[in-house]
């Protein structure tokens, strides 16, 4: 029993030295500057506390004076966006964050398109997406395709072909109840 006690202590006693040795050899900074950097955290709400590891700033923002937001932007440019956006109506007004341009859309400029595709052009993608089975059916976000496999199976469909004889239409005849007759006296 003691001679294990005195295999391991020199190897306590060498661990000891080397990470002594690493924590002086690692920092560069003085007692000094450590001290003030702790106390400028503490001063500024830096410091973790309690087990959920949230900041005392995080925790109680209004104990700390806040921080002030840094722009790139020059005071000519901030205005200029605020010409831009209230000559365009985005800026929102009153209780229920609408910008003027959805409350009254006639007053202010259309919002250019961001589309690059013609008419014609969506208009084919969205003929080739149905052929192939693209199309969301439902609210389940399901594809044709997924519904019915075998019909998009392979290439994309083609357009089925109606024959004349294929839709039987039938006309509704209104049927009218017989007249009621006059009762005999």
């Amino acid at each position: 029993m003691k001679y294990r006690a005195f295999v391991h202590l020199p190897v306590f006693i060498a661990i000891a030295f080397v990470g002594h040795a690493r924590s002086q050899t690692a920092t560069t900074e003085t007692r000094a500057q450590v001290k003030a950097e702790a106390q400028a955290a503490r001063k500024a709400g830096d410091v973790e506390f309690g087990e959920e590891g949230l900041k005392d700033n995080e925790a109680h923002p209004e104990r700390y004076p806040k921080k002030a937001a840094s722009s790139t932007e020059t005071r000519a440019d901030v205005k200029a966006d605020l010409a831009q956006a209230r000559k365009t109506g985005q800026l929102p007004a009153g209780d229920l964050d609408r910008t003027p341009a959805q409350v009254n859309p006639k007053r202010y400029p259309a919002a250019p398109a961001a589309s690059g595709l013609t008419r014609a052009e969506v208009q084919a993608e969205t003929q080739q997406a149905r052929r192939a089975g693209e199309m969301q059916v439902g609210d389940l976000g399901t594809t044709q395709a997924e519904k019915d496999p075998p019909r998009y199976a392979g290439a994309p469909a083609k357009p089925p072909k109606f024959k004349a004889t294929q839709l039987k239409f039938k006309p509704h005849v209104r049927k009218t109840p017989p007249a009621a007759s006059a009762p005999a006296n």
